[in-house]
């Protein structure tokens, strides 16, 4: 399979990369810092660019399979990255006829709100007010869109060995909102062939 990774320098994008690479896939990561990409390949294109560019996200999804959105806030502070993002991905995705795309949301974040516990709840409504507020409008792109989207929702990420057994619901209920990076990377994988969870915003956790 032929597949564009996003966010392919961050936390949970290094562990995404080479587990893609070993399966198989074709990957095409677009970052904005090449020089920190440390996986090599022949089976590896590397772009390097801004996320607000249209015109890059419309050469980006140019002969994918499937897109991994594994982009994440790069600050604190009011800002329209994301929803800039998304509304550059699924324009690129709809006009190049990509329908696949796995991606990296937040518990708490559109339908999963309700389910959030106590302590996420008072950070998302402050520290966090801005960087959910960016999320959910460019997930809200994504979700009216017609694309088959996975909207991976994890609670608090660990730097971590691999666990097992991750759960997924769309309550999160009777599980821990925890998982490590390596368990999250596979498990949204695996979710580029299944359709279990399509136009879906699963909870995962232990």
């Amino acid at each position: 399979m032929k597949v564009l990774l996003i966010g392919a320098t961050g936390a949970t994008g290094v562990e995404i990369l080479p587990r893609l690479l070993k399966a198989g896939h074709t990957v095409t990561a677009l970052v904005r810092s090449p020089g920190n990409l440390k996986e090599k390949s022949d089976h590896l294109r590397v772009l390097d660019g801004d996320v607000r560019n249209q015109d890059l996200l419309v050469k980006a999804t140019e002969g994918q399979d499937a897109v991994i959105a594994a982009f994440g806030p790069r600050s604190l502070e009011k800002s329209d990255l994301q929803e800039t993002f998304m509304r550059n991905l699924v324009f690129g995705m709809q006009k190049n006829g990509v329908r696949r795309i796995v991606n990296l949301s937040a518990w708490g974040a559109g339908s999963t709100k309700p389910y959030m516990n106590l302590i996420p709840k008072l950070l998302r409504l402050t520290l966090l007010k801005n960087t959910f507020a960016d999320k959910e409008r460019g997930q809200k792109l994504l979700t009216d869109s017609a694309l088959e989207y996975v909207n991976v929702c994890p609670g608090r990420l660990l730097n971590d060995v691999s666990r097992g057994g991750v759960k997924a619901s769309v309550d999160g209920k009777g599980f821990k909102p925890e998982m490590t990076r390596v368990d999250l990377a596979q498990w949204m994988i695996d979710q580029l062939t299944s359709d279990t969870w399509v136009r879906k915003d699963p909870i995962v956790g232990y």
